[in-house]
């Protein structure tokens, strides 16, 4: 390999190992920031999404159609109770632009009602509200919402 010529001579095939490892350095590299793209992409639009459920489950626990009509910030659960699908229907008409939803107001071991049913994946919020559960009992409890694509 080593000669005492000093002609300077150059192999055909000295610089391709070079060459190939440089292509597939740069190959890896821009797999590698495509896939974090990727990751960052979807991230954003489950943050987006996550908002949107806080948002919705923020204008639903203020609903008239939810909440005592002498008192706006509670929650009724005799009015969660007689919701028919007309009540349903009109409550995604008014909200549901982007999304279709459903929701569950619970109190964790007394009462939990959940609103429309849903066979997709989605992104789910809670909020804390407080339920008028009768006449004379009001509790703490959540109102979880669950967004997914129309």
């Amino acid at each position: 390999m080593f000669t005492k010529d000093e002609r300077g001579v150059v192999e055909p095939n000295s610089d391709m190992v070079a060459m190939v490892l440089a292509v597939i350095g740069f190959v890896v590299f821009i797999s590698v920031m495509a896939h974090a793209y990727e990751i960052y992409h979807e991230k954003t639009l489950i943050v987006q999404q996550y908002d949107d459920a806080v948002s919705l489950a923020g204008l639903l626990g203020n609903d008239p159609m939810l909440t005592d009509p002498d008192r706006p910030e509670l929650i009724d659960a005799s009015r969660v109770e007689s919701l028919d699908a007309g009540d349903i229907n009109e409550l995604k008409g008014k909200y549901a632009a982007r999304y279709n939803f459903s929701f569950k107001i619970e109190v964790p071991p007394t009462y939990s009602k959940v609103v429309g049913t849903s066979e997709e994946l989605g992104i789910s919020a809670s909020i804390p509200v407080t339920i008028k559960l009768n006449e004379v009992e009001e509790m703490p409890g959540t109102l979880t919402v669950k967004i997914w694509e129309k």
